[in-house]
């Protein structure tokens, strides 16, 4: 299956799953979402059901209550909104010019680029 980008509300549900024990219940979705702000209990709904729609989440049932667990996982999901990123900025992004740029915005800090560059240097070594 191609992934797609999935809008915001969608992505803050897949977030709240990702983030929690799986299954879980859409009681808890809601309670876990409204620690941000107020949801409907419909939207959260329909939301999970366009999700399982389009092969996100996997449905099952404990109890009275249906649950949910990603079919999709984190990592996977960063691939493709990392890929859709770069697609749509084409030959006007870069990886240096990214990363300054989350910088100078103070989105990124020190210990971040640190970490990155921690990272490169392992990749140089063959390493990942």
């Amino acid at each position: 299956m191609k992934l797609k980008k999935i809008p915001e509300t969608e992505l803050e549900i897949m977030q709240v799953i990702w983030s929690n024990p799986v299954p879980i219940t859409t009681t808890q979705i809601k309670q876990k979402l409204e620690e941000r702000r107020p949801w409907s209990q419909g939207a959260v709904q329909s939301l999970l059901s366009r999700l399982t729609e389009r092969g996100f989440l996997r449905t099952g049932t404990l109890g009275k209550s249906k649950t949910f667990e990603p079919l999709v996982s984190e990592d996977e999901y960063f691939k493709v909104e990392s890929a859709s990123f770069f697609q749509k900025f084409g030959a006007k992004s870069s990886i240096t010019g990214l990363v300054a740029s989350l910088y100078d915005s103070n989105s990124i800090s020190k210990k971040d680029i640190d970490e990155l560059d921690a990272f490169i240097e392992t990749i140089k070594k063959g390493g990942r």
